[in-house]
């Protein structure tokens, strides 16, 4: 082989190296946007549904402040929040979002629930 034939091979190596990282990130970074996508899906629907149930069957409404998925795959979001315009009325309910939404248990903090 000739010199020129020689780095000819060496940068065709480098490149196709470089095009296949491209690729590997390029499907990490979509994965990834995906994950955020419906976990955002979840929030706004847990947040939804934690709102409509106080207002429905407490007659109460709330204001969300915080929202958090635990860190074992339960299939559950903990949404938090309070009494709107009482700041110490707290309460966090667990929605678990596999099954429909529906609210698993709902703990509060200074007042206490109809239902």
């Amino acid at each position: 082989m000739s010199l020129l034939e020689d780095k000819y091979e060496y940068y065709n190596q480098k490149t196709s190296f470089f095009l296949f990282f491209i690729f590997i990130l390029s499907i990490l970074g979509g994965c990834t946007m995906d994950k955020k996508n419906e976990e955002q899906q979840i929030v706004n629907k847990a947040t939804e549904t934690t709102i409509q149930y106080f207002k429905e069957k407490e007659n109460l409404e709330v204001t969300i402040t915080n929202h958090r998925f635990p860190s074992n795959d339960i299939e559950t979001i903990f949404i938090t929040g309070h009494i709107k315009d009482d700041t110490n009325k707290k309460f966090t309910t667990s929605i678990d979002y596999k099954d429909d939404y529906n609210i698993g248990s709902i703990s509060t903090t200074n007042f206490s629930l109809k239902h």
